[in-house]
């Protein structure tokens, strides 16, 4: 597995080197480009910490927060959320530095510290004293936190291929470390290419048809906005992490979705989540990868649907 994590880093690495060598345009685009292509007409922005940061709402009732994953936006949970909006109301979320949200300064990259206050912010500012929290990988790891942070708040909590133990390797195996060299940051400062934005993405998805040109160029596009990718380069380069045995203190109960085939959070995390949250059940699609709400959006509907409404 660490050959071939290597092997990968190198060609990713020589590639950027060549496409380099020869030149080429700068790819960073104005907020306001990306802000006006992007918005949804659900779309809602907030002034914070000097920053501006968005979500999207639709739909009545009992609230659903959904967090996206590293390098994502709210659009990962597009599918989910309308297929949810009936019966929930449904918040996704641009963290800060990705999406269409900005991420105000960091110090000493203390991300953890920064995003623990952001969804303070949020809870407060949106009025969330309940409601349920679903978050795929880096989102999970955030909807985990969040819950123990706030275990009055969050009644379940959804995870789908969260992140959350031995960090350092997990973000080796997810090939983000590559983004925490310094030759790397250097060669991207005029943004990253598309090609190598769908080379990056391909990992996620087990049926490499789910990987449209449509979502590849909006990854693109977002990874370019002003501040996104250096916000990026910045979390992957970071030291900063949650403490994986505040896993063990969880008490809402929790449903563990995962994909067989996850080349960036491995399986075998899927049964650590499961045996450390008591109150878990734990579903793995087959013929799925990083992403199932993605992947295979009418199985999770329908799984979700039964765990939430479940009222034992």
């Amino acid at each position: 597995m660490m050959k071939k994590i290597t092997i990968s880093l190198i060609v990713i690495v020589i590639t950027i080197l060549l496409f380099a060598a020869y030149g080429r345009k700068n790819l960073t685009l104005s907020k306001d480009f990306v802000k006006q292509k992007y918005s949804l007409p659900n779309s809602h922005f907030l002034k914070w910490k000097g920053s501006e940061i968005h979500y999207t709402e639709s739909g009545n009732g009992f609230p659903i927060l959904m967090i996206h994953g590293f390098g994502g936006s709210n659009y990962d949970f597009k599918i989910l959320d309308s297929l949810l909006n009936n019966q929930y109301k449904v918040i996704r979320v641009d963290l800060p530095g990705f999406g269409l949200s900005d991420c105000p300064p960091v110090s000493d990259g203390d991300f953890i510290k920064v995003y623990d206050e952001y969804f303070s912010f949020l809870i407060d500012t949106l009025h969330l004293d309940s409601m349920y929290v679903m978050g795929n990988s880096l989102g999970g790891m955030m909807a985990w936190n969040l819950t123990v942070k706030h275990p009055e708040k969050v009644k379940k909590l959804v995870l789908f291929n969260s992140a959350g133990y031995d960090m350092k390797e997990s973000l080796k195996t997810a090939n983000a470390k590559i983004f925490s060299y310094s030759i790397v940051k250097r060669l991207l400062k005029n943004g990253i290419p598309k090609f190598m934005t769908e080379k990056g993405v391909s990992r996620v998805f087990f049926d490499s048809n789910k990987l449209t040109k449509e979502k590849i160029t909006r990854l693109n596009e977002l990874w370019n906005r002003e501040g996104n990718l250096n916000q990026i380069m910045a979390m992957a380069s970071s030291d900063k992490y949650l403490d994986q045995n505040a896993i063990k203190t969880i008490a809402s109960p929790t449903l563990i979705i995962w994909g067989k085939y996850d080349k960036v959070v491995l399986p075998h995390n899927a049964t650590r989540f499961h045996q450390d949250i008591k109150n878990s059940q734990l579903i793995v699609y087959d013929s799925c990868g990083h992403v199932p709400m993605m992947e295979k959006p009418l199985e999770v509907r329908n799984d979700v649907l039964k765990f939430l409404n479940d009222t034992k």
